[in-house]
């Protein structure tokens, strides 16, 4: 076990003659906080390891989607990410305005709540209504649970603007503060998935709802927090170019994501998987914890067996609590915007 290594390359190792990969160096170095804050390697205190196989499981926060890209809007570069914020209670100010209401969003409204300060979140989609067959698509219900605990606690309850698209952010240098510009979309009926129900336990009355096609302007003394999500390692990682990505125009849940086989094993790099929330397959989503973590069996039972271990016996132990899923017909749902 390596504590705190950053990793700056991993290189196939081929066969003279034949191109079959037959490992993998793994290229590290140590990993510091610099005078600004960020993580930074040390590349003289670095090392090489040697692998047969490697298992991309670099999670998505310490990649944060690029505020350039799209779909954001004009300004966005004004605005904070909020994976750069490290402690919400020491956050300067009172008065915030979110960009975003999924898993993010949420977060940073019930931190920011609970910490006494007033919170407006700005969200296209009302995803504290979203229900489907696939809850890849929709707020967990520890998350939902907690949104619900920040209206019961706050002195100042946090408003919920959806479905209200931010179209621009302007920096005041009379006031020295932030305008949040929007508008308000149509109205969207979240009725459930063909085998679920939304149930929204009293939340109906907590969003506020515009006009469709009129705009709004929301001001506040601090930098909007941007919540709208991550690239995630694979896609900004050192990673990126050893796999094979979906065609973006393609759209569907493929779209612009690393390609898989049945093993969460990279197509274009044999020996390489991948775990984690950015693993596809077809139109399913493994975006949540307790569905990519059914596929981690998965992947330890076709390395073992490329070790030569007879994995029989554990592969059935694990089918029988559920944790080795390879039929994808039990988990059939449609494909969210949000992963």
């Amino acid at each position: 076990i390596r504590f705190q290594p950053q990793v700056n390359a991993i290189e196939p190792l081929r066969k003279l003659g034949l191109g079959k990969i037959s490992g993998f160096k793994v290229k590290t170095s140590a990993a510091k906080v610099g005078e600004d804050g960020e993580w930074m390697g040390e590349e003289a205190e670095g090392e090489v390891l040697s692998a047969r196989y490697v298992v991309w499981a670099a999670g998505e926060f310490q990649y944060p989607r690029a505020k350039e890209q799209d779909p954001f809007f004009p300004g966005a570069e004004l605005c904070r990410h909020n994976s750069s914020v490290r402690s919400w209670k020491e956050l300067p100010g009172d008065d915030f305005v979110v960009i975003g209401g999924y898993e993010s969003g949420m977060d940073a409204l019930y931190n920011l709540t609970t910490c006494g300060k007033r919170t407006t979140v700005v969200s296209s989609t009302a995803f504290w209504k979203v229900a489907t067959d696939d809850p890849s698509t929709e707020l967990a219900p520890y998350t939902m649970e907690r949104v619900r605990d920040g209206f019961r606690r706050a002195p100042t309850p946090p408003r919920l603007l959806a479905p209200l698209r931010v179209t621009s952010v302007e920096y005041n240098l009379t006031t020295k503060g932030y305008a949040v510009k929007a508008k308000w979309g149509a109205p969207v009926e979240h009725e459930g998935g063909e085998h679920r129900t939304a149930y929204h336990g009293g939340d109906a009355e907590i969003e506020e709802v515009g006009e469709e096609g009129t705009e709004v302007e929301l001001v506040t003394p601090q930098a909007p927090l941007l919540c709208t999500g991550f690239e995630g390692s694979a896609a900004l990682g050192v990673v990126k170019d050893l796999f094979e990505w979906g065609d973006e125009d393609a759209g569907g849940c493929l779209a612009v994501a690393p390609l898989l086989n049945d093993f969460d094993e990279s197509t274009k790099t044999q020996g390489l998987f991948l775990v984690g929330p950015a693993v596809r397959h077809d139109e399913h989503i493994f975006c949540f914890v307790y569905k990519f973590r059914q596929r981690f069996a998965v992947v330890a039972d076709e390395i073992a067996r490329g070790l030569g271990f007879d994995t029989e016996e554990t592969v059935e132990e694990c089918r029988e609590h559920n944790m080795y899923l390879d039929d994808f017909t039990c988990c059939k749902g449609a494909c969210g915007e949000t992963c």
